[in-house]
């Protein structure tokens, strides 16, 4: 099994375009349009350490996430903000199209780790998995 040995902002956005490509084809995009609805998955089985729990009461709480639509300059700010420690693993999956733009659905775990712990290596774009 191949180890990540880092992450930062830069590689964890990096990422996210790889996934929404692969999920888009190789369409014409452009990224100003992408819009994501953060929906936090809470693992129950699962322990979770102070930066995890940090992460679910401020950051991805439901007051704080909600209903919003984020860019991916701020979905990336917010859910890498503690890099390189990110969710164990993140789906992406298309929502709709619409005139607010191209909204996907960004389920994330509530489990912040570093990047040797990150699922989802073998698609090449860790932590991210794309949902067709």
């Amino acid at each position: 099994m191949i180890k990540l040995k880092e992450m930062n902002k830069s590689i964890f956005y990096n990422n996210l375009l790889l996934t929404i490509t692969e999920i888009m084809g190789n369409k014409k995009l452009d990224e100003k349009s992408f819009r994501f609805k953060i929906i936090p998955v809470y693992e129950k089985d699962k322990s979770f350490n102070g930066l995890d729990n940090q992460m679910r009461l401020v950051a991805l709480s439901e007051k704080n996430v909600g209903n919003r639509l984020l860019t991916m300059q701020e979905t990336v700010n917010l859910v890498a903000c503690q890099s390189p420690f990110v969710p164990i693993w993140i789906n992406i999956s298309l929502n709709k199209m619409s005139q607010q733009g191209i909204i996907f659905n960004f389920e994330t775990s509530l489990r912040f780790r570093k990047p040797s712990q990150l699922r989802n290596v073998e698609t090449g774009h860790p932590p991210f998995k794309a949902i067709m």
